[in-house]
């Protein structure tokens, strides 16, 4: 817990408000409460700002006047933020062996296993050699998880999951803020990785935790070798992700949605339920109607694919216009 006068110095901010108020933590602009903290970055959630509810926002001098509550004036909203995240970052020091706050419900455990503080496992799971599962954690009955997996601390798996060796769940999201001399700075992840029923998740796959809010894996999803989900996402049910597979940052796929392998999402983007992604496709562009979709082009300059793929799209019009006029000048 921090007062704003404190967090004001740290991230050298102009302090706008109650210097004394308490904050507790940091959530969404959308969720925040009294004694939380949020961030604005930019004149397009000048509406959301209008009705925060938080203790505090950070956010730019044009901003500030349509704040409601404590500000946090900076320059640069996303590098202060990026700061701010490191004082609420809870940090776990695993020891080998199952601490005794933990409830194993007679769960199997193999040698060399590390279970933390307040982990609870349900009925009837196996948990082999060399996996270490961090505090706070929860997992649901009957659930697999082979060896050398990492479960990071705060995360939820639900019941018959089957996560196989070499998985890493709750990994610290890839988040960075530039500051003026193009130094980068990290952004510690708060939030957790949450895992829904009947799920299976293959060999070596990374799934990051949330920047604030959670990474969702919905029940029965199914995840191949080798295959990396950013923070934020969030995968609908009974969806299915072949290997290598990448999906960015904060990226929404509906239900049944099925990701050849290789293919890769680009940030922020949301599919509709039941799509289908061609292996090694590129998807640059949200994907509002059910299909088979294929994207890919040999690599460019990025202005000149842009314009490149403009042709490309309209390739079967321009063909037709072609073929019109072509059917004219044989008619003269």
């Amino acid at each position: 817990m921090y007062t704003l006068r404190e967090i004001a110095k740290i991230i050298n901010a102009k302090l706008v408000g109650d210097a004394n108020i308490k904050i507790t933590g940091i959530a969404t602009s959308l969720s925040a409460n009294q004694t939380q903290l949020t961030y604005i970055n930019g004149n397009k959630y000048k509406q959301t700002l209008i009705n925060v509810k938080a203790g505090a926002v950070i956010l730019n001098k044009e901003l500030l006047k349509k704040c409601p509550t404590n500000a946090l004036v900076v320059d640069d909203v996303y590098l202060a933020f990026a700061k701010v995240t490191h004082l609420f970052k809870k940090q776990t020091v695993s020891c080998q062996g199952i601490h005794p706050s933990a409830k194993i419900n007679h769960a199997k455990i193999a040698p060399n296993c590390t279970i933390g503080k307040d982990v609870v496992i349900g009925n009837h799971c196996t948990i082999a050699s060399n996996v270490v599962i961090e505090d706070n954690v929860t997992i649901g009955n009957h659930t697999l998880i082979q060896p050398n997996v990492s479960i990071l601390q705060g995360c939820s798996i639900g019941n018959n999951v089957v996560i196989s060796p070499g998985v890493v769940i709750g990994s610290e999201g890839f988040g960075n803020a530039q500051d003026q001399q193009k130094h980068w700075h990290s952004i510690a992840h708060l939030g957790y990785v949450v895992i829904g029923n009947n799920v299976s998740i293959g060999a070596n796959t990374t799934i990051d935790r949330g920047t604030i809010e959670d990474t969702q894996i919905h029940n029965g999803v199914r995840i191949d070798n080798l295959v990396h989900i950013a923070h934020n996402v969030i995968i609908g049910q009974d969806s299915a992700i072949a290997a290598t597979a990448a999906i960015s940052g904060s990226c929404t796929l509906g239900k049944r949605c099925m990701i050849g392998g290789g293919a890769a999402i680009a940030g922020h983007i949301s599919l509709a339920d039941d799509i289908i992604i061609t292996g090694a496709s590129t998807v640059d562009r949200n994907l509002s109607e059910q299909g088979h979709y294929t994207g890919f082009t040999s690599i460019s300059k990025h202005q000149k694919w842009k314009r490149t793929q403009v042709w490309l799209l309209n390739l079967d019009k321009i063909a037709h216009y072609l073929n019109i006029k072509l059917k004219k000048l044989k008619e003269k």
